[in-house]
């Protein structure tokens, strides 16, 4: 998935090499925010009485992240690969 949301961002980033370094920091800043945001309030929430749900979440979570992920970018490039190519000037 890190690879994935990694080359999407360069395709939109393009030949723009001024601004690449404060997306890249901009996305991973908001990466680390929301990942650490969300273990920190499911952890805490599931962790005291409810252990065995802890170990479900957290074995479920990143494999429907996963799967929602391979979904997009089969429908990103089954759809839009055409765009992305016009725009980039890619001949397919």
């Amino acid at each position: 998935m890190l690879n994935t949301s990694t080359s999407l961002i360069s395709d939109v980033i393009g030949n723009d090499s001024e601004n690449a370094a404060f997306v890249y920091g901009v996305y991973s800043f908001f990466d680390k925010l929301a990942n650490g945001s969300l273990l920190f309030f499911i952890v805490g929430a599931y962790s005291k009485g409810h252990p065995t749900e802890l170990k479900w979440i957290m074995a479920t979570i990143p494999i429907f992240c996963s799967a929602c992920a391979y979904g997009l970018s089969y429908f990103g490039h089954k759809f839009f690969s055409h765009k992305l190519a016009k725009i980039t000037g890619i001949n397919q």
